[in-house]
Protein backbone atom coordinates (compact mmCIF):
# COMPACT_ATOMS: atom_id res chain seq x y z
CA UNK A 1 0.00 0.00 0.00
CA UNK A 2 2.88 2.40 0.74
CA UNK A 3 4.31 1.76 -2.73
CA UNK A 4 0.93 2.43 -4.38
CA UNK A 5 0.43 5.67 -2.41
CA UNK A 6 3.96 6.82 -3.27
CA UNK A 7 3.36 6.09 -6.98
CA UNK A 8 0.18 8.11 -7.01
CA UNK A 9 1.91 11.07 -5.35
CA UNK A 10 4.54 11.00 -8.10
CA UNK A 11 1.84 11.03 -10.81
CA UNK A 12 1.75 7.24 -11.46
CA UNK A 13 -1.39 5.24 -12.26
CA UNK A 14 -2.94 2.68 -10.00
CA UNK A 15 -4.07 -0.82 -11.13
CA UNK A 16 -7.72 0.21 -11.45
CA UNK A 17 -6.83 3.14 -13.70
CA UNK A 18 -4.57 0.99 -15.89
CA UNK A 19 -7.30 -1.61 -16.37
CA UNK A 20 -9.80 1.11 -17.32
CA UNK A 21 -7.41 2.59 -19.91
CA UNK A 22 -6.65 -0.82 -21.44
CA UNK A 23 -10.36 -1.58 -21.67
CA UNK A 24 -11.09 1.75 -23.38
CA UNK A 25 -8.28 1.24 -25.90
CA UNK A 26 -9.51 -2.27 -26.69
CA UNK A 27 -13.08 -1.06 -27.29
CA UNK A 28 -11.80 1.78 -29.46
CA UNK A 29 -9.78 -0.67 -31.56
CA UNK A 30 -12.79 -2.91 -32.07
CA UNK A 31 -14.89 0.08 -33.08
CA UNK A 32 -12.35 1.24 -35.68
CA UNK A 33 -12.13 -2.28 -37.16
CA UNK A 34 -15.86 -2.61 -37.69
CA UNK A 35 -16.11 0.92 -39.06
CA UNK A 36 -13.48 0.04 -41.67
CA UNK A 37 -15.46 -3.03 -42.70
CA UNK A 38 -18.37 -0.87 -43.86
CA UNK A 39 -18.59 0.93 -47.18
CA UNK A 40 -20.11 4.40 -47.15
CA UNK A 41 -23.80 4.19 -47.90
CA UNK A 42 -24.03 0.38 -47.90
CA UNK A 43 -24.87 -2.34 -45.43
CA UNK A 44 -22.50 -5.27 -45.76
CA UNK A 45 -23.61 -8.77 -44.82
CA UNK A 46 -22.02 -10.49 -41.82
CA UNK A 47 -18.42 -11.47 -42.49
CA UNK A 48 -17.04 -14.95 -41.90
CA UNK A 49 -13.51 -16.23 -42.25
CA UNK A 50 -14.13 -18.83 -44.97
CA UNK A 51 -16.76 -20.54 -47.09
CA UNK A 52 -15.24 -24.03 -47.08
CA UNK A 53 -17.09 -27.17 -46.17
CA UNK A 54 -20.19 -26.98 -48.41
CA UNK A 55 -20.62 -30.34 -50.16
CA UNK A 56 -21.28 -30.39 -53.91
CA UNK A 57 -24.15 -32.69 -54.86
CA UNK A 58 -24.53 -34.60 -58.13
CA UNK A 59 -27.24 -32.27 -59.44
CA UNK A 60 -24.77 -29.37 -59.37
CA UNK A 61 -22.13 -31.41 -61.18
CA UNK A 62 -24.60 -32.51 -63.84
CA UNK A 63 -25.80 -28.93 -64.41
CA UNK A 64 -22.17 -27.88 -64.94
CA UNK A 65 -21.54 -30.76 -67.37
CA UNK A 66 -24.59 -29.80 -69.44
CA UNK A 67 -22.92 -26.47 -70.23
CA UNK A 68 -19.78 -28.21 -71.49
CA UNK A 69 -18.17 -27.65 -68.09
CA UNK A 70 -18.16 -23.90 -68.75
CA UNK A 71 -20.85 -22.52 -66.41
CA UNK A 72 -20.60 -23.69 -62.81
CA UNK A 73 -23.97 -24.95 -61.61
CA UNK A 74 -25.63 -24.30 -64.96
CA UNK A 75 -26.85 -21.09 -66.55
CA UNK A 76 -28.14 -18.51 -64.03
CA UNK A 77 -31.93 -18.38 -63.70
CA UNK A 78 -33.51 -15.00 -64.52
CA UNK A 79 -35.90 -13.79 -61.81
CA UNK A 80 -36.71 -10.43 -63.43
CA UNK A 81 -38.45 -8.98 -66.47
CA UNK A 82 -35.18 -9.01 -68.43
CA UNK A 83 -34.72 -11.57 -71.17
CA UNK A 84 -31.40 -12.92 -72.37
CA UNK A 85 -30.05 -14.63 -75.44
CA UNK A 86 -27.57 -17.41 -74.73
CA UNK A 87 -24.36 -16.92 -76.69
CA UNK A 88 -21.94 -19.86 -76.64
CA UNK A 89 -18.28 -19.32 -77.41
CA UNK A 90 -15.19 -21.51 -77.28
CA UNK A 91 -14.13 -20.50 -73.77
CA UNK A 92 -17.13 -18.67 -72.30
CA UNK A 93 -20.91 -18.42 -72.41
CA UNK A 94 -22.87 -15.18 -72.11
CA UNK A 95 -26.45 -14.27 -71.32
CA UNK A 96 -26.94 -11.20 -73.54
CA UNK A 97 -29.69 -8.60 -73.02
CA UNK A 98 -30.72 -6.80 -76.23
CA UNK A 99 -32.68 -4.18 -74.30
CA UNK A 100 -29.70 -3.06 -72.21
CA UNK A 101 -27.10 -3.77 -74.96
CA UNK A 102 -25.03 -5.56 -72.29
CA UNK A 103 -24.39 -9.13 -71.22
CA UNK A 104 -26.19 -9.75 -67.92
CA UNK A 105 -23.83 -12.61 -67.11
CA UNK A 106 -20.66 -14.13 -68.56
CA UNK A 107 -19.31 -17.45 -67.32
CA UNK A 108 -16.05 -19.30 -67.94
CA UNK A 109 -13.68 -21.90 -66.52
CA UNK A 110 -9.95 -21.35 -66.05
CA UNK A 111 -7.56 -24.27 -65.65
CA UNK A 112 -3.91 -24.07 -64.69
CA UNK A 113 -2.11 -22.77 -67.78
CA UNK A 114 0.81 -24.51 -69.43
CA UNK A 115 3.95 -22.68 -70.44
CA UNK A 116 3.70 -21.38 -73.97
CA UNK A 117 3.93 -18.39 -76.26
CA UNK A 118 2.02 -15.37 -75.05
CA UNK A 119 -0.46 -14.19 -77.68
CA UNK A 120 -0.53 -10.54 -78.68
CA UNK A 121 -3.60 -8.48 -77.95
CA UNK A 122 -5.86 -8.20 -81.04
CA UNK A 123 -6.00 -4.78 -82.66
CA UNK A 124 -9.71 -4.16 -82.38
CA UNK A 125 -13.17 -5.13 -81.20
CA UNK A 126 -15.96 -6.52 -83.40
CA UNK A 127 -19.74 -6.33 -83.43
CA UNK A 128 -21.38 -9.67 -82.61
CA UNK A 129 -23.59 -10.48 -85.61
CA UNK A 130 -25.59 -12.95 -83.51
CA UNK A 131 -27.15 -10.01 -81.66
CA UNK A 132 -29.93 -7.74 -82.90
CA UNK A 133 -28.42 -4.59 -81.40
CA UNK A 134 -25.13 -5.03 -83.29
CA UNK A 135 -23.24 -2.85 -80.82
CA UNK A 136 -20.23 -1.33 -82.56
CA UNK A 137 -16.83 -0.51 -81.06
CA UNK A 138 -17.41 3.06 -82.30
CA UNK A 139 -20.42 3.38 -79.99
CA UNK A 140 -17.95 3.86 -77.11
CA UNK A 141 -15.94 6.61 -78.83
CA UNK A 142 -15.59 9.86 -76.85
CA UNK A 143 -17.94 8.65 -74.09
CA UNK A 144 -15.38 8.62 -71.29
CA UNK A 145 -15.92 4.88 -70.78
CA UNK A 146 -13.55 2.03 -71.58
CA UNK A 147 -14.60 -1.10 -73.45
CA UNK A 148 -14.47 -3.42 -70.45
CA UNK A 149 -14.07 -7.17 -70.91
CA UNK A 150 -16.24 -9.55 -68.92
CA UNK A 151 -14.54 -12.77 -70.09
CA UNK A 152 -10.85 -11.81 -69.82
CA UNK A 153 -8.63 -11.55 -72.90
CA UNK A 154 -5.29 -12.63 -71.45
CA UNK A 155 -6.36 -15.55 -69.25
CA UNK A 156 -8.47 -17.09 -72.01
CA UNK A 157 -5.84 -16.52 -74.70
CA UNK A 158 -3.21 -18.39 -72.66
CA UNK A 159 -5.50 -21.37 -72.06
CA UNK A 160 -7.74 -21.68 -75.11
CA UNK A 161 -5.80 -20.16 -78.00
CA UNK A 162 -6.14 -17.49 -80.64
CA UNK A 163 -9.71 -18.11 -81.81
CA UNK A 164 -11.00 -18.10 -78.24
CA UNK A 165 -9.07 -14.89 -77.56
CA UNK A 166 -10.66 -13.14 -80.54
CA UNK A 167 -14.11 -14.06 -79.23
CA UNK A 168 -13.42 -12.09 -76.05
CA UNK A 169 -13.27 -8.98 -78.28
CA UNK A 170 -16.84 -9.44 -79.49
CA UNK A 171 -18.93 -6.49 -78.31
CA UNK A 172 -21.39 -8.91 -76.66
CA UNK A 173 -18.63 -9.47 -74.08
CA UNK A 174 -17.98 -5.75 -73.57
CA UNK A 175 -19.53 -3.27 -71.10
CA UNK A 176 -18.96 0.43 -70.35
CA UNK A 177 -16.43 0.71 -67.50
CA UNK A 178 -14.81 3.79 -66.03
CA UNK A 179 -11.05 3.95 -66.69
CA UNK A 180 -10.33 3.79 -62.93
CA UNK A 181 -12.28 0.56 -62.70
CA UNK A 182 -11.21 -1.12 -65.94
CA UNK A 183 -7.51 -0.31 -65.83
CA UNK A 184 -6.95 -0.64 -62.10
CA UNK A 185 -9.39 -2.60 -59.92
CA UNK A 186 -10.74 -4.89 -62.66
CA UNK A 187 -7.26 -5.58 -64.00
CA UNK A 188 -6.03 -6.55 -60.51
CA UNK A 189 -9.03 -8.81 -60.02
CA UNK A 190 -8.38 -10.57 -63.35
CA UNK A 191 -4.75 -11.15 -62.33
CA UNK A 192 -5.94 -12.59 -59.03
CA UNK A 193 -8.27 -15.12 -60.67
CA UNK A 194 -5.47 -16.05 -63.09
CA UNK A 195 -3.26 -16.85 -60.08
CA UNK A 196 -6.06 -18.84 -58.45
CA UNK A 197 -6.47 -20.95 -61.57
CA UNK A 198 -2.75 -21.75 -61.64
CA UNK A 199 -2.55 -22.55 -57.93
CA UNK A 200 -5.86 -24.42 -57.57
CA UNK A 201 -5.83 -26.20 -60.97
CA UNK A 202 -9.39 -25.16 -61.89
CA UNK A 203 -11.77 -22.36 -60.99
CA UNK A 204 -15.09 -21.19 -62.46
CA UNK A 205 -16.16 -17.56 -62.73
CA UNK A 206 -19.49 -15.80 -63.32
CA UNK A 207 -19.38 -12.05 -63.81
CA UNK A 208 -21.48 -9.20 -65.14
CA UNK A 209 -22.95 -5.72 -64.69
CA UNK A 210 -25.49 -4.39 -62.18
CA UNK A 211 -28.07 -1.73 -63.04
CA UNK A 212 -30.35 0.40 -60.92
CA UNK A 213 -33.60 2.17 -61.90
CA UNK A 214 -31.83 5.36 -62.93
CA UNK A 215 -31.04 4.61 -66.59
CA UNK A 216 -28.11 6.32 -68.28
CA UNK A 217 -26.90 5.40 -71.76
CA UNK A 218 -24.21 6.09 -74.31
CA UNK A 219 -24.54 5.74 -78.09
CA UNK A 220 -26.89 3.08 -79.50
CA UNK A 221 -28.83 3.07 -76.20
CA UNK A 222 -26.07 1.09 -74.46
CA UNK A 223 -26.94 1.24 -70.77
CA UNK A 224 -24.18 2.24 -68.35
CA UNK A 225 -23.89 -0.18 -65.41
CA UNK A 226 -23.80 1.22 -61.89
CA UNK A 227 -21.66 -1.62 -60.55
CA UNK A 228 -20.25 -5.04 -61.41
CA UNK A 229 -20.11 -8.44 -59.77
CA UNK A 230 -17.77 -11.39 -59.99
CA UNK A 231 -18.21 -14.78 -58.32
CA UNK A 232 -15.35 -17.29 -58.17
CA UNK A 233 -16.04 -20.98 -57.45
CA UNK A 234 -13.42 -23.49 -56.30
CA UNK A 235 -13.96 -27.19 -55.66
CA UNK A 236 -11.63 -28.97 -53.27
CA UNK A 237 -12.12 -32.62 -52.30
CA UNK A 238 -15.82 -32.51 -53.03
CA UNK A 239 -16.41 -29.27 -51.12
CA UNK A 240 -17.22 -25.87 -52.55
CA UNK A 241 -15.96 -22.45 -51.55
CA UNK A 242 -16.73 -19.11 -53.16
CA UNK A 243 -15.59 -15.52 -53.36
CA UNK A 244 -18.14 -12.89 -54.36
CA UNK A 245 -17.23 -9.30 -55.27
CA UNK A 246 -19.42 -6.24 -55.76
CA UNK A 247 -17.59 -3.27 -57.31
CA UNK A 248 -19.06 0.18 -57.92
CA UNK A 249 -18.49 1.98 -61.21
CA UNK A 250 -17.28 5.01 -59.22
CA UNK A 251 -14.12 3.46 -57.69
CA UNK A 252 -10.93 5.47 -57.43
CA UNK A 253 -8.80 2.45 -58.38
CA UNK A 254 -6.80 2.49 -55.14
CA UNK A 255 -9.15 0.33 -53.08
CA UNK A 256 -7.92 -3.07 -51.83
CA UNK A 257 -9.59 -6.04 -53.51
CA UNK A 258 -10.95 -7.49 -50.26
CA UNK A 259 -12.92 -4.29 -49.63
CA UNK A 260 -15.31 -5.43 -52.37
CA UNK A 261 -16.17 -8.81 -50.83
CA UNK A 262 -19.88 -9.49 -50.46
CA UNK A 263 -22.36 -12.38 -50.44
CA UNK A 264 -23.91 -14.15 -53.41
CA UNK A 265 -27.29 -13.30 -51.85
CA UNK A 266 -26.54 -9.60 -52.21
CA UNK A 267 -25.59 -10.02 -55.88
CA UNK A 268 -28.75 -12.03 -56.57
CA UNK A 269 -30.87 -9.33 -54.95
CA UNK A 270 -29.32 -6.63 -57.15
CA UNK A 271 -29.29 -8.55 -60.44
CA UNK A 272 -32.42 -10.71 -60.33
CA UNK A 273 -30.24 -13.72 -61.15
CA UNK A 274 -30.23 -17.05 -59.33
CA UNK A 275 -26.83 -18.77 -59.33
CA UNK A 276 -26.07 -22.46 -58.64
CA UNK A 277 -29.83 -23.14 -58.45
CA UNK A 278 -29.48 -26.97 -58.64
CA UNK A 279 -27.63 -27.06 -55.31
CA UNK A 280 -29.72 -28.44 -52.46
CA UNK A 281 -31.69 -25.54 -50.93
CA UNK A 282 -30.37 -25.96 -47.38
CA UNK A 283 -26.76 -25.86 -48.56
CA UNK A 284 -27.41 -23.13 -51.13
CA UNK A 285 -29.02 -20.83 -48.56
CA UNK A 286 -26.05 -21.11 -46.19
CA UNK A 287 -23.41 -20.76 -48.89
CA UNK A 288 -25.02 -17.76 -50.60
CA UNK A 289 -25.55 -15.91 -47.33
CA UNK A 290 -21.85 -16.17 -46.45
CA UNK A 291 -19.51 -13.26 -47.13
CA UNK A 292 -15.82 -14.09 -46.57
CA UNK A 293 -13.80 -11.59 -44.55
CA UNK A 294 -10.74 -11.94 -46.81
CA UNK A 295 -9.63 -13.33 -50.13
CA UNK A 296 -8.02 -16.77 -50.30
Amino acid sequence: MLLQSSDRRRGGLGPTQLIAIILLLTLAGIGVYYWQQRKPGTDRPPLITATKGFPIDEALREATRRTGNVVFGGNPVINSSSTVTLLKNIAYHAGYCEERRNPLWVAYRLDAKEAGEKLKRPKGFKADLRTLSRVSPNDFAKTGYDRGHMAPNSAIAQRFGLDAQHETFLMSNIVPQSPELNRKVWQRLEKLEDQYANNLETIWVITGPIFDRHIQTISNNIEIPDAFYKIIFDEEKGNLRTLAFLIQQSVTGREPIDSFLTSIDEIEKLTGLDFIAPLADEIEDKLEAAAPARIW
